[in-house]
This record gives structure tokens, C-alpha cells and sequence, in this order.
């Protein structure tokens, strides 16, 4: 288990109000600093042990683009033979704007998958 993934869980999901990426204050600055830190940090491909915690700790709220880094994370566990695991795994999402991200672009990789390559 990375230490990363761990620290995301002591901290939970980040509070919302970063979409600017400035937080309003020392309290709020200190979470983004730790949160931002830990998933810069997280190795990918995580395992699923790892991603069955991220899923829980997703933010709720854009975070001036640091949204995108955590979904790649949680990402990077896929693979096409599991895709109903990874499925299930999104519905425990505890974030609707995360849970819907991760769908649509699961959605997006199943269509490009069908689609015959024209050589």
C-alpha cells in the first residue's frame, strides 16, 4: 500500500472551494498543500485495494484542475477484462461530479474499443 494512497485516506475528501486553486485561508491552504502533495505522489497503476480507497475520498468539487490527476489514479486500475469490477467500483464514488467523470470516460474508451480502425 503506497503511503500516498494512506495520507489521502487520513485526509479524506478535500472541502470544496479550490476551484481557483487559491484556498481562502491558512487552514484551508495547509489541506490543499497536503492533499495536492499526496496525489502527486500516488504511483500508477494503483491496485485495487488502493483505488477502493480514492473512490471514497474523490473531491466533489473542481480544484483547479488537480481533479484531473486523482481521476487518472483511480484510471490507472482499469483494464478492459474487468470491466465490471471497475464498474461497481465507480458506483461507490462519493463524488456525483467524479462518479460521472469516470463513467462518461469509461463510456468513451468501451466506444473508441468497438470501432473498427480503418487502415
Amino acid at each position: 500500500m503506497q503511503q500516498s494512497v494512506l495520507k489521502v485516506q487520513e485526509l479524506g475528501a478535500p472541502p470544496e472551494g479550490f476551484e481557483s486553486g487559491k484556498p481562502s485561508s491558512k487552514k484551508a491552504f495547509r489541506i490543499w498543500d497536503e492533499w495536492t502533495e499526496a496525489v502527486t505522489s500516488i504511483q500508477k497503476p494503483v491496485t485495487w485495494e488502493e483505488a477502493e480507497i480514492l473512490i471514497k475520498c474523490c473531491p466533489t468539487d473542481h480544484m483547479a484542475g488537480m481533479e484531473w490527476t486523482f481521476l487518472h489514479c483511480i484510471e490507472s486500475v482499469y483494464r478492459a477484462e474487468e470491466t465490471e469490477r471497475y464498474q461497481a467500483l465507480i458506483e461507490q464514488c462519493n463524488s456525483d461530479m467524479m462518479k460521472h467523470k469516470l463513467l462518461r470516460r469509461l463510456e468513451n474508451s468501451q466506444m473508441k474499443a468497438s470501432i473498427p480502425s480503418v487502415n
